[in-house]
């Protein structure tokens, strides 16, 4: 069972101590924000001085017994670890005090334990040695298993003495003169008097006081790289009062030792994505991570059984592998210390770690010049076994377009007229469906007037300057204009052209059209010539391309010989689904070739029989192919044509003979019940599919009609349902047929017609009973008398009201054996009636259900009535 102890709320300290002769160095105020609760009394220095922990009083003496009973990072912990799968080896599960040897135990970036004293306490060293050494693995194992969440390694570099074969941390035994427990600083102050003032040491003191829990130095820094002031510059201190000594077994506690250590490595920096301004952290659960009163609230975002490691989500302080052009990948990162066994020094067996989430990077070549295409490619970083699934770019400015957007590398050109910076945007899809997002700048270089050529081409053609190019007569051609850049050779985007045209008996030119180039560097006008024609285009000059041209170019137009091809995807198709028609037009005049774009060819089918089925029509492309879906309905061959008119000759292609085949219907049903008494309700359900070979697709906003045929009779169709657009189908019917139940598609053309059996089914015959009685016994003659009732029916034991049934009322004079029907009346929606007789003699009365389809007959008792 495990103990639970309640989180420990931390005091510590930002101390930065003056130091002189450094440039920049920040003020007492930079150092040190106030507000938020936050009491800043360090003097030189900036502390926070936080509340005692619930259930931790650390004022109070605490005995040796209890204390040799903390186990530190124990057992219960290493299990909790183990659960958030983070293994834990079998000599840690033993809470072991071994700690990593490495070197000669004491050179080098180092942790240096100390227990301090004051001069005339008593000196518990002995009796607590093998504790501190203990505790000490502990810090180790919580700085080596949050290091494992991102596949690295690291340890402490503690000062270390060889036990056997393995080494323990160092204690050392230190006594200061008495006073000196009062503060921090007054600490710090004591046991830099004793020497302890290496740079190249962190000091985790284990102070036997009774002030505070834990308190620590920590430079507000986050710049990146070994050079951060927490890495060496000067020497760090790190003190824990006896109260808040060897915690940390148990899913849901962390090491104060470790928290404290943590801090003089640089964590948490206030910058940090969840960092308050106190140094610490408000994404729970986290050794670091407390309502510190810095501005933050807390949030639960990692399990609580997380509180023994450190940083939630590896993104605040300490990560063996940071997410790319993340936060902590361009800040300070105390998993970077070279304090630590595989940090930054790269020592003792050190992992580069790996990535734990989805990350990528994201590289631009800025400045871009407008118009031409840069280079910008995305770095994916992918947990083992994980896969990239897909990539999509995009630009925050419209006019930016991507030449592979879906592709890791890919160039983006944005319009040439382009002068404000942008962004463009990665977004990477893993095969767990997880997705990153980058984003990077996207500049723009200016200056001087880049030079620029123009050529113009018509129908497919690219003359000389001044060359003369062939078109059809009266038919539209594509005019273009390429733009590319003269020193780069390549095309420019989004730079508009002036486009002229004139003829022998115009006076002056004409505008043709103003395109503006697309990602090819070409702009293209339709335009259409029945006499010699001369284009001319030219580009204005901007501040970013220089003018250029005129470009000239003679359009000649003749009427053009054609010729065709055809031919279709498949020979064999289901009826109504679609082929690819698809082949090219091509076109000749004067001997040079024209491409006739946007031509109009007719697609027929031509049945043996000889009947002519249009299936629409196919336009040709700027070089002249076609694609059309076209959609047979019979065997047949197929072809395009085109008549022969003023600008082509005409011109006919086979595609070839296809073949057309029927596909099968499947319908399927199903009843909820099937014995209900006459007219009762069921439902029938059911679906209808289109079998094409095997492929199954469903049949929508179809009429299923259910029957129902008596033995030996004709069928009978009592109800419908109409197909959704999965293909099922739902009706309700009143059943009042019994025999066997079927539903069944008529079918239309292309989908033949199916039915299925779906049971046998009764309208069983209501058993009856009718009751009535009149308003008198006697009555004047000439006088009225009310008869009323009610009819009830059961079925299979279930009785209800009869409602809507026709009931007779009849009468038998006293001595008389004829009886006369005087009236009829339908039961009302409870199964009662009413009606209003005139006696004219004495009598019987009776109300009587009979000849009424699905009902049994039956009578009431006989009504006495006379007549005075």
């Amino acid at each position: 069972m495990r103990r639970v102890l309640l989180a420990l709320a931390l005091g510590f300290a930002l101390v930065v101590p003056a130091v002189t002769g450094m440039s920049g160095a920040p003020t007492q105020e930079e150092r040190c924000p106030t507000g938020d609760t936050l009491d800043w009394t360090l003097p030189g220095a900036c502390q926070h001085v936080d509340e005692a922990p619930p259930g931790v009083d650390p004022t109070q003496p605490v005995s040796t017994a209890e204390l040799r009973q903390r186990d530190g990072g124990g057992a219960e912990a290493y299990a909790a670890a183990e659960e958030l799968g983070v293994p834990a080896p079998a000599q840690a599960a033993a809470a072991s005090p071994a700690v990593t040897c490495e070197g000669d135990g004491s050179s080098g970036y180092r942790t240096q334990a100390m227990y301090v004293v004051e001069a005339g306490r008593t000196n518990r060293f002995a009796a607590l040695q093998a504790s501190f050494q203990l505790w000490a693995a502990g810090v180790d194992d919580v700085m080596n298993r949050s290091a494992a969440l991102t596949g690295g390694v690291r340890h402490v570099r503690f000062v270390t003495d060889a036990a056997g074969s393995t080494c323990v941390a160092r204690v050392l035994n230190v006594t200061v003169p008495a006073g000196s427990m009062t503060s921090f600083g007054a600490t710090v102050s004591a046991v830099q008097a004793l020497g302890y003032t290496d740079p190249a040491r962190k000091y985790l003191m284990w102070t036997d006081a009774t002030v505070l829990c834990g308190v620590a130095s920590m430079y507000p820094n986050d710049a990146d790289g070994q050079g951060n002031p927490n890495n060496g510059s000067y020497a760090q201190y790190a003190r824990i009062d006896a109260g808040c000594w060897g915690f940390g077994d148990g899913a849901a506690q962390h090491s104060v030792e470790a928290h404290e250590l943590l801090h003089t490595l640089g964590g948490v920096m206030s910058t940090a994505p969840h960092g308050t301004r106190a140094g610490h952290c408000w994404d729970e659960s986290d050794t670091m991570c407390y309502a510190d009163g810095g501005g933050f609230a807390m949030q639960q975002v990692c399990p609580a059984e997380r509180e023994y490691l450190l940083d939630c989500n590896n993104d605040d302080y300490y990560s063996t592998y940071p997410d790319p052009g993340s936060w902590l990948d361009g800040h300070w990162n105390a998993a970077d210390s070279r304090f630590l066994i595989g940090g930054g020094n790269g020592s003792g067996g050190g992992t580069p770690g790996a990535p734990t989430v989805l990350g990528a990077s994201i590289a631009v070549n800025n400045p871009a010049v407008p118009g031409l295409g840069t280079q910008a490619s995305v770095t994916p970083s992918l947990p083992t076994g994980r896969t990239v699934t897909g990539v999509q770019w995009k630009s925050a400015k419209a006019d930016c377009t991507f030449t592979a957007p879906t592709a890791l590398q890919t160039e983006v050109a944005c319009n040439a007229t382009t002068s404000t910076a942008t962004t463009v945007t990665a977004t990477i899809t893993d095969s767990t469906g997880a997705t990153k997002s980058v984003t990077s700048p996207l500049t723009f270089a200016t200056g001087t007037a880049r030079p620029v050529t123009i050529a113009l081409g018509a129908a497919g053609q690219s003359p000389a300057d001044g060359g003369t190019a062939a078109v059809c007569t009266g038919a539209a051609f594509p005019l273009t204009a390429t733009v590319v850049d003269t020193a780069s050779g390549r095309p420019v985007k989004g730079l508009a052209t002036s486009l002229t045209k004139q003829t022998a008996t115009m006076t002056a030119p004409a505008s043709a059209g103003a395109p503006v180039t697309a990602t090819t560097g070409i702009a293209t006008q339709p335009q259409t010539a029945t006499v010699s024609t001369t284009y001319r285009g030219r580009t204005t000059a901007g501040t970013v391309y220089a003018a250029a041209g005129p470009a000239t170019l003679v359009a000649s137009p003749a009427r053009c010989t054609t010729s065709a091809t055809a031919e279709l995807a498949d020979d064999t198709v289901w009826y109504g689904d679609p082929v690819t028609l698809s082949g090219t037009l091509t076109a000749t005049a004067g001997g040079a070739t024209v491409v006739p774009s946007g031509v109009s060819l007719a697609a027929r089918l031509t049945t043996p029989a000889g009947k002519v089925l249009s299936l629409g029509t196919a336009k040709t492309t700027t070089d002249g192919t076609f694609s059309l879906a076209v959609k047979p309905t019979a065997t047949g061959t197929v072809s395009v044509s085109l008549p022969a008119g003023t600008s082509y000759t005409g011109a006919t292609a086979d595609a070839g003979t296809v073949t057309v085949e029927v596909p099968a219907t499947l319908v399927t049903g199903a009843v909820d019940k099937t014995d209900v008494g006459y007219g009762q309700p069921v439902v029938v359900t059911g679906t209808l599919r289109r079998d094409a070979g095997g492929t199954e697709t469903p049949l929508a906003s179809k009429s299923v009609s259910v029957l129902v045929t008596p033995p030996g009779g004709t069928a009978v169709r009592v109800g419908s349902g109409t197909t959704k657009a999965d293909g099922t189908f739902t009706a309700t019917v009143a059943l009042k047929v019994s025999g066997a139940l079927s539903v069944s598609f008529a079918g239309t053309t292309g989908q033949p017609a199916a039915s299925a059996s779906v049971g046998t089914v009764t309208a069983g015959t209501w058993t009856t009973a009718v009751t009535a009685s009149a308003s008198a016994s006697s009555v004047a003659a000439g006088g009225s008398v009310t008869i009323s009732g009610s009819v009830a029916r059961t079925y299979a034991g279930a009785t209800s009201p009869a409602s809507g049934v026709r009931v007779k009322v009849t009468f038998k004079a006293t001595g008389s054996s004829t009886t006369t029907l005087v009236s009829s009346v339908t039961t009302t929606a409870t199964g009662t009636f009413t009606a209003r007789v005139f006696p004219k003699a004495s009598g019987t009365w009776t109300v009587t259900l009979s000849d009424v389809p699905g009902y049994a007959n039956d009578s009431s008792d006989p009504l006495t009535v006379s007549v005075s």
